[in-house]
């Protein structure tokens, strides 16, 4: 009995050192590279860890912060196995153009102290004031990969024809909108 609880200890041990052995903290960015006026997310991930004190980085002189930090946290268990990941993220808006450098952002896991690397991103001339909004990357294990529309009854053809239980307050293309009487009550 004794070694069978010598055995537990050990293998539980061994889980938590291999545990922190896959601790990373890592930034992406939606691009590296933009032009003026338009937004860049941050993101700021620890995977396999339990973080503290959580130290953004000075953003300015070259970027303002428009949002954030918005925290996001995953936990998930595959085969016994299982992988927690908190987000932090930031959306910056560029004040000027030239290459410039996202600073190392940091966080306490277990006692230790973990930085990001610092991250280069250019930011080109935009003369005709050209808007694009920050790109979702999907995550290789994000189910959907994008956002997901539902689409209406009415965008299947078999239902088209069919007049709706809700009445037809959109008209069909090609279709006159329909005038709406006024009704009195006496």
């Amino acid at each position: 009995m004794r070694n069978l609880i010598l055995f537990a200890i050990a293998l539980l041990s061994c889980n938590a050192m291999m545990a922190q052995e896959n601790v990373k903290f890592t930034v992406t960015v939606s691009t590296d590279s933009i032009l003026l006026g338009n937004d860049i997310k941050v993101s700021f991930k620890l995977e396999n860890g339990e973080g503290r004190n959580f130290s953004a980085p000075e953003f300015e002189p070259h970027f303002t912060v428009i949002n954030g930090p918005n925290t996001f946290t995953s936990m998930s268990m595959m085969n016994g196995k299982v992988s927690q990941t908190i987000e932090y993220s930031f959306y910056i808006h560029p004040k000027e153009t030239g290459s410039f450098f996202i600073p190392a952002a940091s966080i306490d896991v277990k006692g230790k102290t973990l930085e990001t690397k610092p991250l280069e991103v250019t930011i080109w001339p935009n003369p005709e004031g050209i808007k694009i909004a920050p790109e979702k990357k999907a995550e290789k294990d994000d189910f959907f990969g994008q956002d997901f529309n539902f689409p209406s009854f009415r965008d299947f053809p078999m239902f088209r024809d069919f007049p709706s239980p809700w009445g037809n307050s959109t008209p069909q293309p090609g279709e006159e909108p329909k005038k709406k009487r006024k009704t009195y009550k006496l």
